[in-house]
């Protein structure tokens, strides 16, 4: 059985070889980039069955090599990961096209069953127009993804604050700041305490 081929693309050399470490030589053939130049090249030279991409790359960043990938081949999954995950930077990735976003801190748990879906050919995450935001954390939650669970919990909590709904708004504050903690993400559950209104 030939090894399913994937495409590595991360700046910090570190990171791509405790990736590869990780995900093992067994199942998977991994083609390694430094940078979004580079992994272009390969991309197109070089049959891959999946790309695991990273936002913050010199050159052309994740964004840009994301939107080549898709024009050149539309048909193979790319997978982005970031240091800091935002509800813009996913948003922006699903649009693109990504098949899904993962936050750098949750790879190792989460990488495995998302490269599972992508290479059996699992319908990809999609974003709507309009997000439904606390849909999207329960999904995530549902998943075991607890800090973007918390991410979306936060947004929702924003939306509840600009209408105006303070006690709704705490609720999905204090519920974001619950997940943060169990995602080991301590920093990001205090930046959401700073929103809580009293």
């Amino acid at each position: 059985m030939s090894l399913k081929k994937i495409l590595l693309v991360d700046d910090k050399s570190l990171l791509r070889d405790a990736l590869v470490e990780y995900l093992g030589s067994e199942e998977y053939e991994i083609i390694e980039a430094e940078d979004g130049e580079r992994a272009m090249s390969l991309f197109r030279e070089v049959p891959v069955d999946v790309v695991i991409l990273d936002h913050n790359l010199p050159g052309i960043d994740g964004y840009k090599t994301l939107q080549l990938m898709k024009q050149s081949k539309p048909e193979i999954p790319v997978i982005g990961l970031t240091g800091e995950l935002t509800v813009e930077i996913r948003e922006k990735y699903l649009s693109i096209g990504a098949y899904d976003v993962h936050a750098k801190s949750a790879i190792y748990e989460k990488l495995i069953p998302t490269l599972q879906a992508a290479l059996q050919g699992k319908p990809p995450i999609t974003t709507d127009e309009k997000p439904n935001y606390l849909q999207l954390a329960e999904d995530l939650k549902i998943q075991g993804r607890w800090e973007e669970s918390a991410l979306y919990l936060k947004e929702a909590g924003l939306e509840q604050k600009s209408l105006g709904n303070r006690e709704k708004a705490n609720e999905y504050f204090e519920e974001a700041i619950n997940r943060y903690i169990r995602a080991g993400r301590r920093s990001k559950a205090i930046e959401v305490e700073k929103m809580i209104v009293e």
